[in-house]
């Protein structure tokens, strides 16, 4: 006699239900504070023309746009990362450094943030 519900396996408990990949996923997540923060700043930067929140009204953003906003930069992120360990790996190293991550963007043509990265990296360092 069949089982109710049983999910179509023989002899056993019916197969773990997909959420067991949920928690992966809920780690890479960006924090939704964070993204909100950077998108709402620099819209109203845009808005504004380049003056910081100078008295400009503030810029509304849909959920499903931070969404569509941190999902994106988690894929960036997971790309270049890969992409600056290839070229971290390609030099027999094993830890991947500033300059690999500033090849990776120019490999992965994203040269417009070079500049701004590299003068960041100088006034941090």
């Amino acid at each position: 006699m069949a089982k109710k519900g049983g999910g179509g396996s023989e002899g056993g408990a019916a197969p773990a239900p997909a959420r067991a990949t949920v928690p992966a996923v809920a780690v890479e997540e960006l924090p939704r504070a964070i993204v909100q923060r950077v998108v709402k700043d620099k819209l109203a930067e845009l808005s504004s023309g380049g003056r910081r929140r100078g008295g400009q009204e503030e810029v509304n953003v849909h959920k499903d746009a931070l969404l569509a906003f941190a999902e994106s930069a988690r894929i960036f992120i997971h790309y270049l990362s890969a992409t600056a360990n290839d070229i971290c790996k390609e030099s027999k190293r094993q830890t991947i450094n500033a300059e690999d991550v500033l090849k990776a963007l120019e490999e992965i043509e994203f040269p417009e943030f070079i500049g701004p990265l590299r003068i960041y990296l100088e006034g941090v360092l």
